[in-house]
């Protein structure tokens, strides 16, 4: 088997590549870490499995292939890695310290502390300890001695002369140079037709990954579909799927790839599982396969449109990312492929199913099985009405209002705001104050109606998260108020235009401004919110 160093040698040398059907590196530097830690005490860190490109296929094929950072030599790949690019890549990290993977730079600052052994990301406290050394710095100076005379005559004296620093320095150094990397070469037979086997390594790394949790479900959905439909077609499918990913996030509605590769599935299978749903991709050709991915793009548009129109800008503001599955389904079934418009019943309709759904934390504890469960239903033609039958929860519960807040009131909140043209608390726009839906969604805030500080005084901490006691306005709203007195505030808005307040729930009745009457405050406001849900949105409340 070959040393580490050896194998760092190669990578530096460009010598491996990983496959488009890869996902990019994202291991976070808490995992680099305890990686360090393993090798440092000799442990195993798993088998690197890799297929050796036939030379006759680099260059015809080079498109296929990307090095693990950017400034490595593409050219002089010589090993396919089908398992083992997170470690690889977080090798060659701690070596330089920083790398660029696509456009984006990854850093890290790994230190080790030789007296205990220790690995810890940097932090202030381990910046002000001389006796943790930069991993990175170790790795790279020609003289360990020499690196902790520096030290000790910067920091501390005692370091020379400490036999523990000198020896795990040195162990440290010496094993990221013997420690015996296990690589495992992919015996593939092939053919003329190297995209046949390119097909092969993409169902090598799908069975490697399918029953364990190292590489995600839509890892392995994009490998196999990636392949087949280079395979059949020459088209690149993950670079195009990602390219759905970067123009949702260039409209500020980002969404996370685990969300878009279930509605693919939902959309080309009618099953959300990527293990169900295997084998009729299986089944399927390359074109048909792409045309699904063109599906997707424009019902998760859709969907994203539709949400930011009900005042839902972000994905930051749902309580489950996953709710946009059945939403961008529901239109493709009922909207896209029957070419009809979306009706204002319609919309509704979904308002009042989002509220339930995030009220009952839908898609989060079985998020599985009630993908599955709301797929089948719109897969069916049941539609809105198939998707509020699978609630447990049809109306929505009035000790919700007195609780503290999580992302279902904020969806709830933004959902009776935008009905209601709520305007902004930010009186330096008058007399053009802006509506909240008008609002760019990093701009908005959570806005604490009774300031903590306030509400310390008076021991009514528990109470200060309350739903009743937050509403959604601007930042520059917010900075603006801080921690003024609501007596004082409310009275401006109020005077301003009472519309203000009551579009906010805030109780117009003056003497409930005070921090005396807070409780108070509270319930009232807690009843106005309840009269909204029930006339604006048409769902009942129950106590």
């Amino acid at each position: 088997m070959p040393s580490l160093e050896e194998v760092l040698e190669q990578i530096e040398a460009g010598f491996y590549v990983v496959p488009e059907i890869q996902r990019s590196f994202i291991w976070r530097n808490t995992q680099i870490r305890d990686l360090v830690a393993s090798i440092y005490n000799n442990f195993p860190i798993g088998a690197i499995i890799y297929w050796e490109i036939p030379d006759r296929f680099r260059n015809d094929y080079g498109d296929l292939f990307r090095p693990l950072a950017e400034d490595l030599p593409k050219e002089n790949g010589r090993y396919m890695i089908i398992d083992g690019q997170q470690r690889l890549t977080s090798l060659l990290l701690v070596k330089r310290g920083e790398i660029a993977i696509r456009g984006r730079k990854r850093r890290i600052n790994l230190f080790f502390n030789p007296i205990d052994e220790e690995f810890e990301l940097s932090s202030k406290k381990i910046q002000k300890n001389p006796y943790w050394f930069n991993v990175t710095e170790v790795l790279n100076t020609e003289y360990v001695l020499e690196l902790i005379e520096e030290r000790a005559n910067k920091y501390d004296p005692a370091l020379r002369k400490n036999p523990q620093v000198r020896r795990n320095i040195t162990k440290l150094r010496n094993v990221f140079e013997t420690y015996e990397v296990h690589l495992i070469p992919a015996k593939l037979r092939y053919s003329e037709d190297f995209l046949s086997t390119f097909e092969k390594i993409s169902r090598i790394f799908v069975n490697l990954n399918s029953k364990g949790t190292r590489i995600r479900m839509p890892d392995l959905a994009l490998a196999l579909l990636t392949a087949k439909v280079r395979k059949d077609i020459g088209t690149p499918f993950r670079q195009e799927f990602e390219e759905i990913l970067k123009e949702l996030e260039n409209k500020r509605f980002p969404v996370d790839e685990s969300v878009l590769i279930r509605l693919y599935l939902a959309i080309a299978t009618g099953i959300t599982r990527f293990n169900e749903a295997r084998e009729e991709l299986e089944k399927k050709e390359g074109q048909e396969l792409l045309d699904f991915l063109s599906d997707v793009k424009k019902s998760i548009n859709e969907a994203v449109n539709l949400l930011c129109e009900l005042g839902i800008k972000s994905l930051k503001f749902l309580q489950s990312r996953y709710l946009l599955v059945p939403i961008a389904f529901l239109l493709y079934k009922e909207v896209i492929l029957p070419k009809r418009i979306i009706s204002e019943e319609f919309k509704e309709e979904l308002s009042k199913w989002l509220i339930l759904a995030s009220q009952e934390k839908r898609y989060t504890g079985r998020l599985e099985s009630e993908l599955l469960e709301d797929t089948k239903a719109i897969e069916k033609g049941s539609g809105i009405n198939g998707l509020m039958e699978n609630l447990r929860m049809r109306e929505y519960p009035f000790f919700a209002l007195d609780e503290n807040y999580e992302n279902q009131h904020i969806t709830m909140l933004l959902l009776l705001y935008q009905k209601l043209r709520t305007k902004d608390w930010n009186l330096d726009k008058s007399p053009r104050i802006p509506e909240i839906k008008e609002i760019n969604p990093e701009d908005l805030h959570i806005h604490h109606i009774f300031p903590k500080e306030f509400l310390e005084r008076r021991g009514y901490m528990e109470e200060w998260d309350n739903v009743a006691n937050i509403t959604i306005i601007s930042e520059s709203a917010n900075k603006k108020i801080k921690f003024r007195d609501p007596k004082e505030y409310l009275k401006e808005l109020y005077e301003v235009d009472p519309e203000l307040l009551k579009k906010h729930f805030i109780p117009t009745d003056k003497e409930l401004w005070d921090i005396d009457r807070f409780s108070e405050f509270l319930k009232e406001r807690m009843g106005l919110i309840k009269n909204a849900i029930e006339k604006e949105l048409r769902i009942k409340v129950i106590k």
